[in-house]
């Protein structure tokens, strides 16, 4: 079952759209946070299908690709997290989907839904990304 958030934006779904996959003009409109400090390399840009980028926590590193990519009303980015603290190949898996539905011409409906997948050897370790889950949804709609 996904975190799942929703919100209203007054603006045309394809502006939202645009905005979301730009991942190189985050700093711009996403305040930084310790937590997810922002992307440290990105594969290429525009962003597209088959993009891939990383993140790098004080967690661990966030491996993602763009894994669906359609403009202007779904995008998914999945981003595996190895673990600094974890065995090598033990992942948190990490799926971050963006819907957007036009209400009217100049507004949108933004759902994000955030599926975490965890290995039994992490699994202790669920309640705390839950909780990030909830503080990074919070940052993302204040902006």
């Amino acid at each position: 079952m996904p975190a799942t958030s929703v919100l209203e934006i007054n603006a045309p779904a394809s502006g939202i759209f645009d905005v979301v996959v730009d991942l190189l003009a985050y700093d711009e409109w996403l305040p930084n946070s310790t937590s997810f400090p922002g992307i440290t390399s990105i594969s290429e840009s525009p962003t597209k299908l088959g993009t891939t980028y990383i993140e790098s926590t004080p967690l661990g590193i966030r491996h993602g690709e763009v894994i669906e990519f359609s403009r202007p009303s779904k995008v998914v980015f999945h981003q595996p997290m190895q673990l600094k603290d974890a065995p090598e190949g033990v992942l948190v898996d990490i799926k971050v989907e963006i819907i957007l539905r036009m209400k009217t011409e100049e507004v949108t409906e933004v759902e994000r839904n955030v599926y975490l997948s965890f290995p039994e050897p992490l699994i202790g370790l669920k309640p705390v990304f839950e909780e990030g889950v909830g503080l990074e949804g919070a940052r993302v709609w204040s902006s």
